[in-house]
């Protein structure tokens, strides 16, 4: 397994130190861990890897990721991201865009 495919893993399980981790367990925005996310996946889309379970891991995390901004921005739901960026949104678009790379990629 290839370190881009234990990152994606990682994300995946929620594991301690991944952006998912942080994100979904902490309520920790990590800059660094999202931006070891959008390379690993990158990595793995241009790996030439055929579309499989490495699809179901990336379409989860994705949307994982927006139920947590969901969360954070209804003022109903105690969930509350620290350490949010004021450029957040930039952040999100780049996973965002590396998603669709990889799907693009293996359409």
């Amino acid at each position: 397994m290839t370190d881009a495919q234990m990152i994606l893993d990682d994300n995946y399980n929620s594991n301690n130190g991944s952006f998912a981790y942080f994100l979904q367990n902490k309520a920790v925005f990590n800059k660094e861990a999202l931006r070891k996310l959008c390379e690993a996946i990158r990595l793995v889309a241009d790996s030439g890897i055929s579309l499989g379970q490495d699809a179901l891991k990336i379409n989860a995390i994705y949307g994982r990721t927006l139920k947590c901004f969901l969360y954070h921005f209804d003022a109903a739901d105690p969930y509350a991201i620290t350490n949010l960026p004021k450029n957040y949104n930039k952040m999100i678009e780049q996973l965002e865009k590396t998603v669709q790379y990889y799907f693009s990629t293996r359409i």
